[in-house]
């Protein structure tokens, strides 16, 4: 179902004012856990009672691990598939490691291997050289989070249409800083991973 909207700002348009709601069966959503939903104007507007929700959401471990699988497909494919707008996995990646959650996910061996076997079925990718890339190579020590040459040019550029159009509410930090930590990310996983 798609939700359109009358934007306040167009920018770039690199985020089309569109909302998606997915109905499907291409998501376990587990491992799950409970969370609270807030409105975020709330805590501006004492004077309205605005609801909450309690819904079931896949755990954030899940979520690194699916993210940092889309990373490795573009690395080895060298491009985004259906299009721009992908940089968003590389800040999301850093931010989940950030608070912890990456750390959970490297050791977690059984919800890597659910991970590699789901993707293996549903999310079947070929690289570069028509080889079919082994997810389960990637969580077992052969991940790859930053791409080469001209991929990497292409990461740049969307990065920088993100920032440009203000998706980060913080201040964006600089690109080269950003695969920094995706580097220091891969050598953990990596190192941790092909020790198991």
């Amino acid at each position: 179902m798609f939700i359109d909207y009358a934007p306040l700002v167009t920018g770039t348009g690199y985020v089309s004012p569109t909302v998606m709601l997915e109905f499907g069966a291409r998501s376990t959503g587990e491992p799950s856990e409970s969370r609270v939903i807030r409105c975020d104007a709330a805590e501006f507007l004492d004077a309205v009672t605005f609801p909450t929700a309690d819904p079931a959401v896949m755990r954030p471990e899940r979520t690194f691990l699916e993210k940092a699988t889309a990373i490795h497909v573009f690395c080895a494919q060298g491009a985004f598939r259906g299009g721009d707008r992908f940089a968003r996995h590389w800040h999301d990646v850093t931010r989940l490691d950030a608070a912890g959650f990456a750390d959970a996910a490297i050791a977690d061996s059984e919800l890597a291997r659910a991970v590699a076997d789901y993707k293996s079925v549903f999310f079947a990718e070929k690289n570069l050289h028509g080889e079919v890339i082994d997810y389960h190579a990637a969580v077992a020590g052969g991940l790859q989070l930053v791409p080469d040459d001209e991929a990497l040019d292409k990461l740049a550029a969307d990065y920088q249409q993100m920032v440009d159009d203000g998706l980060l509410l913080d201040e964006a930090e600089a690109f080269e800083a950003l695969l920094d930590k995706c580097r220091a990310i891969l050598a953990k996983a990596n190192a941790i991973r092909s020790q198991k």
